[in-house]
C-alpha cells in the first residue's frame, strides 16, 4: 500500500539510503496488525459500520408477518394507556374459559394510536409535543361493555378483546390531542371510528378466537368494574415514556 504522505528532504544527501540499512530493511518480515503494540492499533469503527447479524426468530414469532421490514435507526413508536387486570375478576373468569388454541396477553393496554416509526433524532421533540398535547387532560376512569374478537390489519393475527364503554369519550380526546401531533409528524393518525378496547388474549387464527363464544352473561357483573387512567404511556422500541394527567 502507497503511503499516505511523502515528506521531501532539502538536502541531497538525506535522500541516500544507506546500501547496509537497505538490506536490513528488505530483510525484516513485515508483522501483522495484531503484533503491533496495543497504542499503535486504529481505535475501532463504531458499530454503525459492523455486519448486521442475523436477527433471531422466537417460535412464536415464525408465523408472524413483519408488516414494515426492519431498517436501522427506526422507532417503533406508538402511545398508550395501562390497565391493570393481572387479578381482576373479569380475567378470571375469562380465563377459565380460555383453551389452548389462544395465548394470554401478558401486559393489558388500550391503544391511541397507531404504531408509526421515528428515526431517533425525533423521538424526543416527539414526547414533548405529545406532553404539550395532552397537558391539560384530566385522570378518568373506564368500564368495559362486551367482549369482541378484532384482527390486526395484515390479517395475520386475532384477539380477544374488552371493549371500552364508559369512558369513551374522554379516550376521543385523548385520541384527537394524539392525531394532531401525528398530523404534524405526517404519520397516520388512529382508525376512524376508534373501537377503543385491551386485548386479554390471541391466536393466529381468527377462527379460534370466535370458537371460545364466551356468554356475555359470565362476565356481567364484571363489567361493572371500574379502572383509573392516570398516566399515559410512549412506548418507543426499548424506551418507555409515562406522562401523568392532572
Amino acid at each position: 500500500m502507497k503511503s499516505l504522505v511523502q515528506y521531501e528532504s532539502s538536502d541531497d544527501e538525506e535522500e541516500q539510503v544507506e546500501n547496509t540499512e537497505l538490506i536490513q530493511k528488505k530483510s525484516l518480515k513485515r508483522k501483522s496488525s495484531t503484533d503491533l503494540p496495543e497504542k499503535n492499533k486504529m481505535p475501532r469503527l463504531p458499530s454503525f459500520f459492523d455486519a448486521q447479524r442475523p436477527v433471531v426468530v422466537k417460535e412464536q414469532e415464525q408465523n408472524r408477518i413483519r408488516k414494515v421490514p426492519h431498517k436501522v435507526d427506526s422507532w417503533a413508536t406508538f402511545v398508550y394507556f395501562k390497565v391493570d387486570l393481572t387479578n381482576s375478576n373479569i380475567m378470571k373468569k375469562i380465563g377459565h374459559c380460555l383453551d389452548n388454541s389462544v395465548e394470554l396477553i401478558e401486559e393489558f393496554h388500550i391503544s391511541l394510536s397507531r404504531p408509526v416509526y421515528f428515526r431517533k433524532f425525533q423521538l424526543e421533540s416527539f414526547v414533548n409535543d405529545i406532553k404539550n398535547a395532552v397537558r391539560q387532560i384530566e385522570s378518568f376512569t373506564i368500564a368495559f361493555a362486551q367482549l369482541a374478537c378484532l384482527t390486526n390489519d395484515e390479517q395475520t393475527r386475532s384477539f380477544l378483546t374488552l371493549e371500552i364503554g364508559s369512558g369513551y369519550n374522554e379516550l376521543v380526546q385523548c385520541m384527537k390531542c394524539i392525531d394532531k401531533v401525528m398530523t404534524q409528524y405526517r404519520k397516520p393518525v388512529f382508525y376512524d371510528p376508534p373501537r377503543f378496547h385491551t386485548s386479554v388474549a390471541w391466536s393466529l387464527s381468527e377462527k379460534d378466537v370466535q370458537a371460545l363464544n364466551i356468554p356475555s352473561s359470565v362476565i356481567q357483573d364484571e363489567l361493572k368494574e371500574v379502572y383509573s387512567l392516570t398516566k399515559m404511556y410512549i412506548k418507543m422500541g426499548n424506551k418507555i415514556e409515562t406522562i401523568d394527567l392532572l
